[in-house]
């Protein structure tokens, strides 16, 4: 493995980015899934869970900053963004073996929100130099299917952690879950130390090898080239309804993550086990599919139809649980849910990574897909208020509306710039 790089051989490529997916799946098991059932299950109240999701979140905000800093800064012997790679995955590791020395995590939900605040930044240099790398290194003609299976890696390594780690946190506790997840991360770390991005370039900062002229070529010295650049990318129309897009996903996404574990748990009685076995599990479908549809839809129906198709379905989801609200009608449209967001998120990630610039495409990325993540962070802080104001039904309908203001904003999307 270590004699081939990224950019010539296509196999190690699909299945690089594939285990960089799926680790950061990992982390989106734990903040996401097991940690809010987790509290759930211990008698937090909707207000909290509200909070600490939101609070874990806020750090998806900072991809603004690392962006521009990973399409700024590199060690070119090891290539434009590895050592960022390694960097993120020893943090997220590194954050998750802090958390073990808390004896309770919930009577200290301070450094609890904390570890989870953490283990979010980390995550955000990992994905922002896994995309970047991506973009960089995936033909156009490719881009498709790489999504594909990076999404439904992701989709697929947060339905396993989800799945593992609730049984571990059943059986042994809490220290063990989250060091687990470390051992795992460490475990990709090790993987990623042996891949190069281009032929020649280092393995290690100590180790032969040099810098790559194709890497070298793309790179950008000083601050003012790299947001001239980023003003005229997103000065298009095309990049412009993708932003409007993020900001419409991350809220949905948002309020259902918060208001998922509140109905199955706190509504309907579901221990905290069963409700993360069930989510993994849907996960785990979703994610398959994903792999192995994904990319022939897309290529089939185009990014924009497969985006107006899947936001529509969400949309009608959610009015059919607020209309026929119920314990079956809840499992019933998590399923669904599961299995139209992979699609979704499939389909908008080829969307903008096809209008990325090569010279900035980790800030061109990272500041649309952080339009998402705070509105993200917003959806799940607005479950107390909403909740508390209209119920769970309320939300459904709050949830619905702007799904279907996603798919009205990528209905005007054309493929060629307008």
């Amino acid at each position: 493995m270590t004699g081939r790089s990224l950019r010539d051989s296509r196999r190690l490529r699909l299945a690089t980015f594939g285990i960089l997916y799926a680790a950061q799946g990992i982390p989106d098991a734990m903040v996401l899934i097991l940690f809010p059932a987790y509290l759930a299950a211990s008698g937090a109240t909707a207000g909290v869970i509200g909070t600490f999701l939101a609070t874990a979140m806020v750090p998806n905000a900072a991809k603004l900053v690392v962006g521009p800093l990973i399409d700024r800064h590199a060690f070119l012997p090891m290539g434009r963004r590895k050592p960022w790679l390694m960097a993120g995955q020893i943090g997220i590791a590194s954050s998750f073996a802090v958390l073990a020395l808390l004896d309770d995590p919930v009577r200290h939900a301070g450094w609890f929100t904390a570890g989870a605040f953490a283990i979010t930044l980390a995550t955000v240099f990992q994905d922002v130099a896994t995309d970047a790398t991506a973009m960089d290194l995936v033909p156009p003609l490719e881009q498709g299917r790489a999504n594909s299976i990076m999404w439904g890696s992701k989709t697929l390594g947060t339905a396993g952690a989800a799945s593992l780690g609730a049984a571990v946190l059943a059986g042994f506790g809490f220290a063990a879950l989250v060091l687990g997840a470390a051992g795992l991360l460490l475990t990709v770390l090790c993987f990623l130390i042996l891949v190069r991005e281009r032929p020649g370039e280092r393995l290690l900062p100590w180790t032969r090898g040099a810098q790559s002229a194709d890497a070298f070529a793309h790179r950008l010295d000083d601050w003012r080239s790299i947001f001239g650049e980023l003003r005229r990318a997103l000065g298009g129309r095309q990049a412009q309804r993708l932003v409007v897009l993020s900001l419409a996903i991350g809220l949905m996404v948002g309020m259902t993550g918060a208001l998922a574990p509140l109905l199955m748990i706190k509504d309907f009685g579901w221990e905290q086990s069963d409700y993360a076995q069930f989510r993994s599990s849907l996960k785990l479908t979703a994610g398959l599919a994903g792999m192995l549809v994904g990319s022939y839809a897309i290529d089939r129906l185009g990014h924009r139809n497969m985006l107006v198709a899947a936001l529509s379905a969400i949309a009608v989801a959610n009015l059919s649980l607020a209309l026929v609200f119920g314990e079956r009608g809840a499992v019933a449209y998590l399923i669904l849910y599961e299995m139209l967001l992979v699609f979704t998120f499939t389909t908008f990630f080829a969307a903008t990574m096809s209008q990325c610039a090569p010279a900035i495409a980790a800030t061109q990325f990272s500041v649309t897909m952080v339009c998402g993540n705070l509105t993200m962070s917003l959806g799940a802080a607005l479950l107390g208020p909403i909740v508390g104001a209209g119920g769970a039904v309320a939300m459904l309908l709050i949830i619905a509306a702007v799904a279907l203001g996603g798919a009205a904003v990528m209905a005007g999307w054309r493929t060629q710039p307008v």
